[in-house]
């Protein structure tokens, strides 16, 4: 995403799955089933959560995950958030309201008065404007994030590198340094100076100026339609300068070793038990003297500022037949998994206790859309006749049937469906067709089988059946017009590495490394925020992740057209340029589109006060713990 390479989130489906509740008798449908609930739930306060993915860090500027961000925003808090169940309405946080100029350059956020963080640390534009710059000197994964618009203070993202250098060592100086609580005059004079990313004007209005990011080719002159979204992220929360300050400090381009592991945030939740290993987990306590009492009262709709209702033990659970029984015995009042498909699902359909709702195709889509990658930089797959043969080859709807059970649906990139600019010209997902395929590769270097003997790695996902399955479906498919795929699975961790460079500037993936290279296989992207140039910033763009070591597509008009679509708020425009972008990748057979699957809530009789959002990291499909309780 950043021009830079950025590392993904990269999380994987999360099907999310609730206990059964209470020893009340209730009757809910569920699947077929009409039986009645009668399993308790073990603990309402504390409630338990089986999760089997555990979280990198907990610094939001740092971590760079879904159970990284589901942790974090429990405790931590920024300007505005999603708006409940809404993927473009936005409401207030620690912003009470916003007002934007006509040009769209510039958005002022007015604060609220009195908030703190949960060790009684008030909260301020001075510590917001620490916060935001915080986040841009540390340079981890989300920093691009907000380094699309904003840079260093009254620097441009291209500017002259020395300053930038300079800038660094000062702005680490004074974030170090500074009282943010009761800054002095002079202190007030450098927040308060005018061409910078953020602007004090005073201690409950701040200024964000857009045009000083990697969007901007020509400074100022980018007003970014998808800010609210992007603001939205971990990385534009408040933290408070004095603990920073008191353990470790600011570091440009390093993490603080502390904040990994320790939270201090103005959130409903405070944190504790922290134990970042198999079986272990972590405590989300009720904050004592939460800030927004009044306003949550005041603001009843406002799920983001509500206070929490019970405390919520998370226990990283690493077996999935152990969380499954959890659930069924009501161990675990709800679940996520780092990948379920349809074995799972259909193991508590049914349950009378459990209720399985199939959502949107936007949930499924924010959660990772799926293709398969051919590294056209190599042979074969440097031959548009050989893609073309592939993308035909494929049965996808034998890997929706059979694979996913039917739980999934085609698409066609880069752009994920149910996003802003999807495929504007209703262009047909490839289809399968053997004959067509067959043709292709008659007219390729790999005509007569002469492609046959040459064994090509192919990288899938574990766990999940569904996609090894998938891997076999294609397998046989290719096999069909003489292409010979070796499919192996690797982790997500392993996938994670696969798209970087090592120490002698090479793709992973071009390398011997974890049974590679590999040429081919299956990759998707996760969400950071809905915005259709989240997409194309990883999977169209020459640098983006999901494409340099994966696809190897390098095309200089589209990484002006990203850039260019990124840039603009034009709505024909961006028709336009989101046209071109699919239609050049349809056509040069970049990636066979393969799957969204049908994403999944399934939620105890009991549980009350989920509120779903298809941006939302927690379980299931939810931002916050706090409106959650069980009758």
């Amino acid at each position: 995403m950043d021009p830079k390479i950025r590392n993904v989130i990269v999380v994987v489906i999360v099907v999310v799955l609730v206990a059964a509740g209470l020893g009340l008798y209730l009757t809910r449908n569920t699947g077929t089933s009409t039986a009645t609930c009668n399993t308790p739930l073990k603990s309402t306060n504390p409630l338990r959560i089986d999760q089997a993915e555990i979280p990198g860090h907990l610094d939001p500027d740092t971590t760079f995950s879904t159970p990284g961000w589901a942790a974090v925003q429990q405790v931590y808090q920024g300007l505005v958030n999603y708006n409940g169940s809404s993927s473009t309405q936005f409401s207030g946080v620690l912003a009470s309201n916003w007002t934007i100029s006509p040009d769209g350059m510039h958005w002022n956020f007015t604060l609220r008065h009195g908030a703190t963080f949960s060790n009684g640390d008030p909260y301020n534009a001075y510590v917001q404007w620490f916060s935001f710059y915080r986040s841009l000197l540390m340079n981890q994964g989300p920093q691009f994030i907000l380094s699309q618009n904003f840079w260093y203070p009254g620097l441009w993202y291209y500017g002259n590198s020395t300053q930038i250098a300079n800038e660094q060592t000062n702005l680490s100086a004074f974030l170090n340094t500074t009282n943010f609580f009761t800054p002095s005059a002079s202190e007030i004079a450098v927040m308060d100076a005018t061409n910078q990313s953020f602007q004090v004007l005073n201690p409950y209005l701040i200024e964000l100026n857009l045009g000083f990011g990697y969007l901007d080719s020509v400074p100022f002159t980018v007003p970014y339609a998808y800010l609210l979204a992007s603001i939205s992220a971990p990385n534009s929360y408040a933290v408070d300068p004095a603990v920073v300050q008191t353990n470790g400090g600011v570091v440009p381009g390093a993490e603080n070793a502390y904040l990994d592991s320790n939270t201090m945030g103005t959130g409903p939740y405070v944190l504790s038990n922290w134990n970042p290993i198999g079986g272990g987990g972590y405590t989300l306590t009720p904050t004592t003297h939460y800030w927004a009492a009044s306003a949550a009262l005041a603001e009843p709709w406002n799920n983001n500022i509500q206070p929490a209702n019970t405390t919520i033990d998370v226990v990283f659970q690493t077996s999935d037949s152990v969380t499954i029984n959890d659930l069924k015995t009501g161990v675990a009042a709800s679940a996520s998994f780092a990948y379920t498909g349809p074995s799972t699902v259909d193991q508590i359909t049914g349950n009378p206790c459990i209720k399985v709702d199939f959502l949107p195709t936007i949930y499924g889509a924010t959660s990772g859309s799926w293709w398969v990658f051919m590294n056209q930089s190599v042979f074969p797959f440097n031959n548009l006749s050989v893609r073309e043969a592939i993308v035909h080859a494929i049965d996808y709807q034998a890997i929706i049937n059979t694979a996913f059970g039917g739980y999934g649906s085609q698409w066609v990139g880069p752009v994920p469906p149910s996003y802003p600019y999807y495929n504007p010209q209703n262009l047909n997902p490839y289809q399968y067709n053997l004959t067509l395929a067959q043709q292709e590769i008659a007219n390729s270097p790999c005509a007569n089988s002469a492609c046959v003997n040459q064994v090509i790695t192919y990288e899938y996902q574990t766990p999940g059946k569904d996609w090894s399955d998938a891997a076999s479906i294609i397998q046989t498919d290719l096999k069909a017009i003489g292409i010979t795929i070796n499919p192996v699975g690797i982790d997500l961790s392993t996938l994670l590495s696969e798209q970087n460079l090592n120490a002698n500037g090479a793709c992973v993936s071009s390398t011997n490394l974890n049974s590679g290279p590999f040429y081919m296989g299956q990759e998707f992207y996760t969400s950071d925020y809905i915005s259709p140039d989240d997409w194309t910033q990883n999977d169209a763009i020459s640098y983006g992740s999901a494409n340099m070591c994966m696809s190897g597509y390098a095309n200089s008009t589209m990484d002006n057209l990203v850039i260019e679509a990124a840039s603009t708020s034009n709505s024909t425009l961006l028709t336009k340029y989101y046209s071109e972008m699919t239609s050049m990748m349809y056509n040069n057979y970049t990636n066979a589109w393969l799957i969204v699957p049908t994403s999944v809530a399934v939620s105890s009789v009991y549980l009350n006060g989920v509120i779903q959002n298809p941006m939302a990291s927690a379980e299931p499909f939810a931002f916050y713990f706090n409106t959650q309780w069980a009758s």
